[in-house]
């Protein structure tokens, strides 16, 4: 092969490896930025669901068993099962069952006859008592697993 012709593909080859990486470097530093910024997403909308589920299943519950019902009205039941699927939409299969299992136990004490707060408060600071702490428990496990799979993945 003649010396020029040579000399000429070796140029046009370089050039083309030096316009094709900053390309190749663009994309995958894109790819992760994106990757990440799902994660956060995917984290934060479960976090704010989970933590209204709390709010909102604590308030629920210290009216089931503290407060009369009052002309059948249901709508905190509504409102919590509501939440419960929106739990399944997204959450995992021991969080949607600890989820589920707190809006059994609200649904077994709307209804029953109401517990003087005092009382409530004697048996909350002696064996604490907390009936969302399942559910916490496997919400914690699930946002931790998430992010570690997702930081095996970096490595």
């Amino acid at each position: 092969m003649n010396d020029a012709l040579i000399s000429a593909v070796a140029a046009l080859t370089g050039s083309a490896l030096g316009g094709v990486t900053p390309l190749v470097s663009n994309y995958l530093i894109q790819r992760g930025l994106t990757e990440r910024e799902l994660l956060t997403r995917e984290l934060t909308e479960r976090q704010n669901m989970y933590s209204e589920f709390i709010r909102f299943g604590t308030s629920v519950y210290v009216k089931a068993i503290t407060l009369e019902p009052q002309n059948g009205n249901l709508d905190d039941l509504v409102a919590l099962y509501a939440l419960v699927s929106r739990i399944r939409l997204y959450a995992s299969a021991p969080v949607f069952k600890a989820a589920e299992d707190f809006a059994v136990l609200v649904t077994e004490k709307y209804g029953n006859a109401a517990i003087p707060v005092e009382i409530l408060k004697s048996a909350a600071l002696k064996s604490r008592v907390d009936p969302l702490s399942t559910f916490s428990t496997e919400c914690r496990k699930e946002l931790e697993g998430i992010a570690r799979r997702h930081h095996s993945r970096k490595t």
